[in-house]
């Protein structure tokens, strides 16, 4: 692919089209902001979204994170990654108070820093249309990161750390100025904090320092920043813990990992392979990063290539959480954008046969990228739809309780409901025993959430009822107020 030096009317062009791309991208992510937390992935928005608002009620202190789901405990510090996120939606609620939409359009605006800046990465790497092109596919060619950055979740930072990381590392190794090293150290640090397996970027920064120092790559400067990378990951992890062992609650920081079971099993390659073409890259996605692997080794370009290297490491690696959750494959982004625009300019320079050809298939395949994704993100089972039932939940344990007053939701793990309804308390997953109810009903628990599907639920409703009386019924639960037990009570 040759490219001519860019005039000053290509390069103005560039950048009209930039902020076009920019303002509906941005308004494509946020025309949702005001959507309650219950849609896709609610139970990891809630989570975040909890964690957010304690900051804001409990303490703006990013060291100690704390959740809704405590139980009688008057503290709900977990073990978690850095919730730099949450912290920053707090933050910006001491401004304007705390408000869900805070968080959604922390996210847009992420989208905005992301696309800039692999806008400038490509731009540097392939030239001024390869980097419009990357662009334009970052912000509506990738369907379920279109979802991502606009929900309560860390993967939109994760995403802009990683790039603004590569970003980094490209400005080092032009310049060798020391503060893009430094910047470059506190990126990926940050990245390792808030979630270790994001790290994988280590492998597209390896393969831009291959690419310009060759055999001298792994002295020096990317040593220094891998060694700070695990200082930071190992400071904040033994202090997750010792917070796990204040109050026993954890996020799980192992349970996810290699599982021979789930890589060796037949379903694994596929359903990688469905979300792969379905959610994360698209069809025009596949195509193109195929494309920018073969041409990209062919000509030793080493940082997309140990990208994906990485990731498919990481697919494995982490394998329990990509087979379950589709967020994980995220992970991918900071690299698929340059990948995929410089193999689909690759194909299109080398199957059209004039300039006007070139034009069309170019406009062709970014179209059926928007396309692929509008589609995606419409069909069903959209990412974007919550159920009203647990909307009408939420208002009526709001108004059968008041704030102080404990909540039990029986037979979940999802604290979705517990967020929408600014309660805290208990989430007991089925089967619930009635020993497990006397428990919670002793150390506090007022208000007990029982779904019309519970399983094997005769015993815990008629327990529930010799200890209180049903207050509230809706179409998905029914809601019993407990009396207080005989005796002290908390």
């Amino acid at each position: 692919m040759v490219h001519d030096e860019p005039t000053d009317g290509m390069k103005q062009t560039a950048r009209i089209v930039l902020g076009f791309v920019l303002l509906f991208g941005f308004c494509a992510r946020a025309a949702t902001y005001k959507a309650p937390l219950l849609d896709h992935h609610a139970w990891r928005q809630a989570d975040t979204a909890a964690i957010a608002r304690n900051f804001y009620r409990e303490g703006l202190n990013p060291l100690y994170p704390q959740i809704d789901q405590r139980g009688d405990q008057r503290f709900g510090y977990v073990e978690t990654g850095l919730e730099l996120f949450a912290f920053l939606v707090a933050a910006l609620a001491r401004l304007v108070g705390f408000t869900p939409e805070i968080g959604r359009l922390l996210s847009a605006l992420l989208f905005v820093c992301s696309c800039l800046m692999m806008w400038r990465f490509v731009r540097h790497r392939y030239g001024e249309e390869c980097g419009i092109v990357a662009a334009f596919l970052y912000a509506f060619g990738f369907p379920l990161l279109l979802w991502a950055e606009r929900s309560f979740m860390n993967e939109s930072l994760l995403v802009c750390l990683s790039i603004a990381s590569l970003l980094s590392a490209q400005r080092y190794l032009e310049q060798r100025r020391g503060r893009d090293l430094l910047w470059l150290i506190l990126g990926t640090s940050l990245v390792g904090a808030i979630k270790l397996p994001y790290l994988i970027v280590w492998a597209p920064i390896a393969g831009l320092f291959l690419e310009v120092d060759g055999s001298r790559a792994w002295r020096g400067p990317l040593l220094l920043m891998m060694f700070a990378n695990l200082v930071a990951a190992g400071a904040w992890y033994w202090h997750a813990h010792q917070l796990a062992t204040i109050t026993g609650l954890s996020f799980g920081m192992t349970d996810k990992l290699f599982d021979p079971a789930v890589v060796f099993s037949m379903s694994f390659p596929r359903v990688m392979a469905s979300r792969l073409m379905k959610d994360i890259l698209g069809p025009v996605g596949v195509v193109g990063a195929l494309g920018g692997l073969w041409y990209g080794l062919r000509e030793r370009r080493w940082c997309e290539a140990f990208g994906i290297a990485g990731f498919v490491a990481y697919l494995v690696l982490v394998a329990g959480g990509n087979y379950i959750h589709d967020y994980y494959q995220l992970a991918v982004m900071p690299v698929a954008p340059s990948l995929v625009s410089f193999g689909v300019l690759r194909l299109v320079d080398a199957f059209a046969t004039s300039p006007e050809r070139r034009r069309r298939w170019l406009a062709t395949a970014l179209g059926v990228a928007a396309l692929a994704t509008f589609v995606r993100s419409a069909s069903a089972h959209s990412w974007y739809e919550y159920a009203p039932g647990d909307v009408e939940l939420c208002r009526s344990i709001g108004t059968a309780s008041v704030s102080e007053e404990r909540v039990a939701m029986l037979g979940t793990s999802d604290p979705k409901l517990l967020f929408c309804a600014d309660r805290k308390g208990w989430l007991l997953p089925a089967p619930v025993d009635e020993q497990a109810l006397h428990r919670i009903w002793e150390e506090g628990a007022r208000l007990v959430v029982v779904p019309k599907t519970l399983p094997g639920d005769e015993s815990a409703r008629a327990f529930l009822a010799a200890s209180g009386s049903q207050v509230i019924s809706t179409l998905d639960a029914d809601v019993f107020r407990l009396a207080p037990p005989p005796g002290p009570s908390k």
